[in-house]
C-alpha cells in the first residue's frame, strides 16, 4: 500500500525542519566558539604567564578551579554574600621566585610574554613565530629579532583585524609594557610609519634597546593588505633583573617622583613617597619600588619591590590601600612595612616604615 502524497510531503517537511534546525544549532555553536574560544585561550595563556613569572606550576585543572572560585566569589559579591564566599587568595609575595637572569630559550610557538598599551586598553599574549597558527590566537615574535632583555630590536607582529586593531589609535609618547618571563620592560612610542612588505629594514637593531610593532595596513582593507603599519618605541624602563642598571633608571625618574622624606626622627621611621604610574624609584638603600598599574575604583595597586642584597622581587598584586605589607630585608633581615595610602590615575602615595 503506497503512502499518500500528503503524508509523503509532510514527512519530507519534518525531515527538512530537523536538518535546518541542526544546521542552525551548528552555526550558532561555531559562532559562539569563534567569539568565546579566543577569549578563553588568551585568558588561559595570560594565567600561565603570571604563574610562571611567580614561579608556580601551571595546569589546566588548577586554572579551571581558580576561575570557578572567582566566578563564585563574583556572584556572591553581586548578591551581597561575599562574607560567605571569601575572595580567592592570591599568592603571597614571599612565595614568588626570582625571575630568570637571562631570556629563556624559546621554541616555535613558545610563550614569550604579554604586551600591553594601557591607553588603548590593548593587551596581547606574545608567542614565538609568525605562522598563522600562532597569529590566529596571539601576537608573534618575529624570529631573528631580539628577545626582551637583550640589546636590540624586539619585533612583534599581529593581525590588524584582531589583537592589533587598536594600533590605529596609537600616538607618539604612548606607553607600551612588555611582561616577559625574565623581567618587565617599558617603552615609549617614538614614531609610526607605513612601509611595503619588502622594507625589512624596520627590523634592524639600533644603538639602543627598542620595540617594533608590525601589522597590516590599511586597517579597513578587505583581503590581503598591501602595506605594513610600523610602530617604533624606545625602551625607557629597564628590566628589574639587573638591579644596578635599574637603580640608575630609578635615579633618573626622581625628577618626576618627588617626596621622599623622613616623617619621624626617632623610633620607627616612615619614609613617605609618591610615585607616578608606570614609573619606579629607590625608596631607600636596598629597597626600590615600581608601579605597573592601578585600579582607582578598587583602590588597588599592581607593581613590585626589588630588595637588596638578597636580590629578591616582592610582587604587589591587587595591593589595597591601608593594607600594610610586612616583609623582611637587609643584611640583618630587619622588619619593614609598606603601606599604600592613596591611589589616583596618575600616581600612588604611601610610606615605608623602617625599624631603627
Amino acid at each position: 500500500m503506497k503512502a499518500s502524497p500528503r503524508k509523503t510531503k509532510r514527512g519530507f517537511r519534518v525531515w527538512l525542519e530537523r536538518i535546518l534546525l541542526l544546521a542552525g544549532a551548528a552555526g550558532i555553536g561555531i559562532w559562539v566558539y569563534s567569539q568565546v574560544g579566543p577569549v578563553v585561550w588568551d585568558d588561559w595563556q595570560g594565567w600561565v604567564l603570571d604563574r610562571q613569572v611567580a614561579g608556580q606550576s601551571a595546569d589546566f585543572a588548577t586554572y579551571l578551579q581558580q576561575r570557578e572560585q572567582e566566578i563564585v566569589h563574583g556572584t556572591a559579591v553581586w548578591f551581597g554574600l561575599a562574607r560567605d564566599y571569601p575572595k580567592v587568595a592570591a599568592k603571597t609575595p614571599a612565595e614568588a621566585q626570582p625571575r630568570q637572569q637571562r631570556p629563556p630559550s624559546i621554541g616555535p610557538n613558545g610563550l614569550i610574554g604579554r604586551v600591553s598599551i594601557p591607553r588603548l586598553r590593548l593587551t596581547a599574549i606574545v608567542r614565538e613565530g609568525t605562522a598563522e597558527k600562532t597569529l590566529s590566537l596571539a601576537a608573534g615574535h618575529i624570529p631573528g629579532t631580539a628577545l626582551p632583555g637583550v640589546n636590540g630590536n624586539v619585533a612583534i607582529a599581529g593581525h590588524r583585524d584582531t589583537l592589533f586593531r587598536g594600533l590605529r589609535g596609537i600616538q607618539k609618547g604612548d606607553v607600551i609594557e612588555f611582561e616577559a618571563l625574565n623581567g618587565s620592560f617599558q617603552y615609549h612610542v617614538d614614531s609610526t610609519e607605513i612601509v611595503t612588505p619588502e622594507d625589512v629594514g624596520v627590523l634592524n637593531p639600533g644603538p639602543q634597546p627598542e620595540l617594533t610593532l608590525v601589522t597590516c595596513y590599511p586597517f579597513d582593507y578587505i583581503g590581503s593588505a598591501p602595506k605594513r603599519f610600523i610602530v617604533k618605541a624606545s625602551q625607557v624602563l629597564l628590566t628589574r633583573q639587573d638591579p644596578k642598571v635599574w637603580q640608575e633608571v630609578s635615579v633618573q625618574n626622581q625628577e618626576v617622583s618627588v617626596q621622599n622624606e623622613e616623617v619621624h626622627k626617632s623610633g620607627p621611621r616612615k619614609m613617605a613617597f609618591s610615585i607616578p604610574v608606570h614609573h619606579s624609584r629607590e625608596l631607600t638603600s636596598g629597597i626600590s619600588i615600581g608601579i605597573d598599574d592601578v585600579d582607582t575604583l578598587e583602590h588597588s595597586v599592581y607593581g613590585w619591590m626589588w630588595l637588596m642584597p638578597e636580590r629578591r622581587t616582592v610582587w604587589l598584586r591587587d595591593r589595597q590601600t591601608h593594607d600594610p605589607l610586612v616583609f623582611y630585608s637587609g643584611s640583618k633581615g630587619a622588619k619593614r612595612e609598606l603601606t599604600i595610602t592613596s591611589v589616583t590615575v596618575n600616581s600612588v602615595s604611601g610610606y615605608l616604615t623602617m625599624a631603627d
